[in-house]
């Protein structure tokens, strides 16, 4: 297949699908992953593409949220850090938390299993159900269920949330802009993070580097409100958010 070729089959795949891997771009294509990798180096500098950990995402719909079964694999050992450090750092026994219905902020359910006495409030419904089978207390917010992410949300979710208090939020976060905007495609669901954040004692967003220096539709808070536990950045990522900010990079 002609180079040219094969990039205008990625760059249509990656639009239509929003996230991909590059395992997947190989099977498409036929091609050998070095090549794929190649392809995306250079798709990524003439703007058609940006390339995340593993694989690529449109530049092109980035008011939409990724569909959930999708996000879960992406940046997948990075999330595994980033929720192991909040939970071992900012989880206390007999806490009540709102875990975000986010899955980097998902993979924090397994260690909290070490920790008594903790229980997770969620509107995630994969959150909810992992948390049950871990035998940790869990109260799932009912609301409108989105296809995509499986988070519920509405205004019967906002009211719950509001007549709760919690020891700690964690919450997950599609985009952190020059300004220190934190953004999510929905503003229902950009509604639902406030409230977890203006209820909560303190309140941590989760989120791998690919999420700096990204910007989406709704603006939910700012980074001066919050810490962000994100992994190791480099100092490009580091140019991209604001002189001050609560910065908590796990080291592994």
């Amino acid at each position: 297949m002609l180079t040219q070729k094969r990039r205008n089959l990625i760059e249509r795949y990656v639009n239509q699908h929003e996230l991909c891997r590059v395992n997947e771009l190989c099977k498409l294509t036929s091609t050998s992953e070095s090549t794929i990798r190649r392809d995306l180096i250079q798709m990524e500098n003439q703007g058609l593409i940006k390339r995340v950990h593993g694989g690529a995402q449109s530049v092109k719909n980035f008011s939409r949220d990724v569909s959930q079964h999708i996000r879960f694999n992406i940046n997948h050992d990075a999330k595994i850090a980033i929720a192991r450090y909040a939970v071992q750092k900012f989880v206390h026994a007999g806490d009540y938390i709102f875990i975000d219905a986010g899955t980097t902020t998902y993979e924090m359910v397994p260690f909290i299993t070490k920790i008594p006495h903790v229980t997770i409030i969620t509107n995630g419904i994969e959150t909810a159900l992992c948390s049950l089978n871990h035998g940790i207390e869990t109260l799932l917010i009912g609301g409108k269920v989105k296809d995509d992410t499986h988070a519920a949300v509405g205004q019967s979710a906002l009211e719950q949330i509001k007549a709760m208090n919690f020891a700690a939020s964690f919450v997950g976060v599609n985009g952190i802009d020059y300004n220190g905007n934190l953004t999510t495609p929905d503003p229902e669901e950009a509604a639902i993070k406030k409230a977890e954040i203006t209820q909560a004692g303190h309140a941590y967003v989760l989120a791998d580097t690919s999420k700096i220096g990204e910007r989406n539709f709704a603006v939910f808070d700012n980074i001066k409100d919050v810490v962000v536990v994100t992994n190791r950045l480099n100092l490009s990522q580091k140019k991209a958010l604001p002189a001050k900010v609560n910065l908590e990079e796990v080291q592994e």
